[in-house]
C-alpha cells in the first residue's frame, strides 16, 4: 500500500512538473509569411478611406510595369531589337508611391497584430519589412492564416 501511495504521489508530481514545463515553452514569437498576405494587405490598405488617389497611381504604375515587361518579352520572342534601358525604366517600381504603400502596409499590419493578438507575441521587424525569416531558439507560431482572415474581412464588399 505504501508503495502504491508513493507511486501515485510521484506520478502526480511528475504530471504537475510536465504541465508546468509545457506552459513555459509556449511561443512568444510568431511568424507571418508575407508572401501569403502581401497582395491582400496592399488591397486592404489601398481601399481604406483617404488612400484612393494613391491606389489609382500605384495600380497604374503596376499595370505600366506589367505592360513594359510583356512588350519586352514579346520583342525578345520575335527576335526584334528592343531598348533595354527603356524596358528597365518602364519596370522600375522603386518610387515614392511604392515606399508609401509599404509604409502604410507595415503600419496596418502592426495595428492588426496588436489588435488581434494583444500582448501575446513580441513583434520584431527586421531590416526588410517583408522578410519572413525570424531567428529564435524556441517554437514559432505561424499566424499567417489568422492575419489573412482579418485582411479578407477588411476588404470592401463588391
Amino acid at each position: 500500500m505504501k508503495i502504491k501511495s508513493k507511486m501515485i504521489q510521484l506520478l502526480i508530481c511528475l504530471l504537475m512538473l510536465s504541465s508546468a514545463s509545457a506552459e513555459s515553452t509556449k511561443a512568444s514569437v510568431a511568424k507571418v509569411d508575407y508572401n501569403e498576405i502581401d497582395d491582400l494587405l496592399v488591397q486592404v490598405v489601398l481601399n481604406m478611406a483617404g488612400n484612393e488617389e494613391l491606389g489609382e497611381r500605384f495600380y497604374a504604375k503596376k499595370e505600366a510595369a506589367k505592360a513594359a515587361q510583356e512588350k519586352m518579352q514579346s520583342a525578345m520572342m520575335r527576335g526584334e531589337a528592343f531598348d533595354p534601358r527603356a524596358a528597365a525604366a518602364g519596370m522600375m517600381h522603386d518610387d515614392s508611391d511604392q515606399k508609401k504603400v509599404d509604409q502604410l502596409c507595415q503600419k496596418h499590419l502592426l495595428e492588426l497584430i496588436e489588435r488581434v493578438f494583444e500582448d501575446r507575441y513580441e513583434i520584431i521587424f527586421k531590416d526588410e519589412y517583408r522578410s519572413s525569416l525570424l531567428f529564435t531558439r524556441g517554437a514559432i507560431d505561424d499566424v499567417t492564416m489568422t492575419v489573412k482572415q482579418e485582411l479578407l474581412k477588411a476588404l470592401p464588399s463588391n
